[in-house]
C-alpha cells in the first residue's frame, strides 16, 4: 500500500489508505471529503467498494438477504501458503458461527449465544467492575502521571470479559498479549513473513479456546462458556464443540479489545475538550450519553465487512455481485444528514445513540451492552476519584494499522497528585 497523498486529483479509491499516515492517526477528514463527493466508491488497492453514508451503511447492515456477512472475518490480504500450511497444522478450524453467519444459521446461534449471555449476566458484573476500577485506581495511578490505556484501559476489560467466560486471571497477560496479533492477521496487510507468525499465534490461541470448550463440557461452572456449551433453546439443535470455539475464540479478541480501544478514545476526547470532563465531574447522570457520543464521533470499530449476493444499487451506484463491501460507520456516524455539526463533540447531543458503532440488523454487537456498562462504570470512578486528570501535552497518539478496528495504542495523562 503506497504511503503518498499526492493530492485531490486522485480518485477517492486510489488515496484511501488506512494502514499509513495521515489517515491512521485520524481518517475523519478524508472520510468527509469522500461522503460529500461519493456514497460509495471503489479501492483497486483493498480490492473493497467502501460504502460512506448513514442511511446506506444502516441499509447495508440490515438487509442480509442482499448483503452477506460471510466475508466478515476473511483475511483483508490473501494467506500465503505457508501461512495456511501454519494454520492447518495447529488445528485452527473456525466455522461460520456468529459474527460471518447469516440466518438462518446465525439465528440459530444468535438465540443462543442470548441464552448464555443474559441481561442479568451482564447486570451482575457492574460490582465486579467498580471494584476492579477502583482497585486500578488506587493501586496504579498513583504518581500524578500515568500512561492511562497500558495501566488501566489495557488490563481492565480483558479481566471483565475473561471473568465472564471463565479464563483465569493469571492467563490474561497471554490472552491479551495475542489479541493485536490476531487483528492484524484479519485487518491488517501483513507480510508472508509477518503472516506466518500470526497464523501460529492464531493456532495457539484456536487450542487454547479449544481446551476450555473442552473442560467445560466436561466439568460446567458458572461461566459463559459452560452456559454456552449447554444452551438449550426449544428445538433448536445445541452448539457443536467447533461451533462454541469460534464463538469463543472472536469473544476473546473483540470482547476486550474494542472495549480497551472505547476507553481509550472516551479519555481522548473527554480530556481534549477539558469542559466536557469537569461537566461529567460535576454530574455523572451526563456520563451514559456522553459514551453514546464517543462511540458516535470515534468508534472502536470505525468500518466493517459485507459482500454482495447479486448486483446491487448502493446510494444510486451500481455495484456487481460478488462484490466485498468495507462499509464506514466511523463515516457514517459523522453524516450532517443524520448529526448536526457532526465533526463537534457534545456529551449533550439529543441523537447521540442513533450512532452505528455497534452495527446495526441482526448481527448488531453482543457484547454492547456490557461495553456501554464498562465504559460508564469506569469513567465514573475515574471522574469521581481523579477529577484533576488531563492530557500530557504535546503527545503524538499511535494506533495499529488496520482496516476496522481504532483506539490509541497509549495514552499518558497527568493529575496533581
Amino acid at each position: 500500500m503506497s504511503t503518498a497523498e499526492s493530492g485531490v486529483s486522485r480518485p477517492l479509491g486510489d488515496r484511501y489508505d488506512p494502514f499509513h499516515e495521515p489517515q491512521l492517526s485520524d481518517p475523519y477528514p478524508f472520510f468527509a471529503e469522500a461522503r460529500a463527493a461519493a456514497p460509495v466508491f471503489y479501492s483497486p488497492a483493498l480490492r473493497y467498494w467502501l460504502v460512506t453514508r448513514y442511511r446506506d451503511v444502516k441499509e447495508v447492515m440490515q438487509n442480509w438477504k442482499l448483503f452477506s456477512a460471510s466475508n466478515t472475518l476473511d483475511t483483508l490480504k490473501p494467506l500465503c501458503a505457508h501461512a495456511l500450511k501454519a494454520l492447518a497444522e495447529g488445528g485452527f478450524s473456525a466455522v461460520k458461527a456468529l459474527t460471518n453467519a447469516d440466518p438462518p444459521a446465525h439465528t440459530r446461534v444468535r438465540r443462543l449465544a442470548n441464552v448464555a449471555f443474559t441481561p442479568r449476566r451482564v447486570a451482575q458484573m457492574e460490582p465486579f467492575i467498580r471494584t476492579l476500577a477502583a482497585r486500578f485506581v488506587e493501586q496504579r495511578l498513583t504518581r500524578g502521571r500515568a500512561d492511562i490505556v497500558q495501566e488501566l484501559a489495557w488490563d481492565l476489560p480483558a479481566l471483565v470479559i475473561f471473568n465472564v467466560i471463565g479464563v483465569p486471571e493469571a492467563d490474561v497477560p497471554r490472552v491479551k498479549a495475542s489479541t493485536g496479533k490476531r487483528v492484524l492477521i484479519n485487518w491488517g496487510y501483513p507480510s508472508d513473513e509477518e503472516q506466518i507468525r500470526l497464523a501460529r499465534d492464531s493456532a495457539e490461541f484456536w487450542r487454547y479456546a479449544e481446551a476450555m470448550v473442552s473442560d467445560r463440557t466436561k466439568s460446567p461452572r458458572d461461566d459463559f462458556t459452560s452456559d454456552l456449551v449447554h444452551a438449550r433453546a426449544g428445538d433448536l439443535p445445541a452448539l457443536t464443540a467447533q461451533e462454541v470455539t469460534t464463538v469463543l475464540f472472536s469473544l476473546l479478541t473483540a470482547g476486550h479489545e474494542t472495549t480497551t480501544s472505547l476507553l481509550g478514545n472516551a479519555f481522548v476526547w473527554l480530556l481534549r475538550h477539558r469542559e466536557a470532563w469537569q461537566d461529567i465531574c460535576r454530574d455523572p447522570s451526563l456520563i451514559p450519553n456522553a459514551v453514546e457520543e464517543v462511540l458516535r464521533i470515534d468508534p472502536s470499530v470505525f468500518s466493517w465487512r459485507r459482500k454482495t449476493l447479486q448486483a446491487a444499487q448502493i446510494g444510486g451506484v451500481p455495484v456487481p455481485a460478488e462484490a466485498n463491501l468495507l462499509v464506514l460507520m466511523g463515516s457514517a456516524n459523522r453524516d450532517p444528514e443524520v448529526f448536526a455539526e457532526p465533526e463537534r463533540f457534545d456529551i449533550r447531543r439529543g441523537n447521540a445513540k442513533d450512532h452505528l458503532a455497534f452495527g446495526h440488523g441482526p448481527h448488531v454487537c453482543l457484547g454492547a451492552p456490557l461495553a456501554r456498562l464498562e465504559a460508564r462504570v469506569v469513567i465514573e470512578e475515574l471522574a469521581r476519584r481523579l477529577p484533576g486528570l488531563r492530557l500530557v501535552p504535546g503527545q503524538k497518539m499511535s494506533y495499529l494499522p488496520n482496516t476496522s478496528f481504532r483506539g490509541p495504542r497509549s495514552l499518558q495523562v497527568e493529575w496533581d497528585a
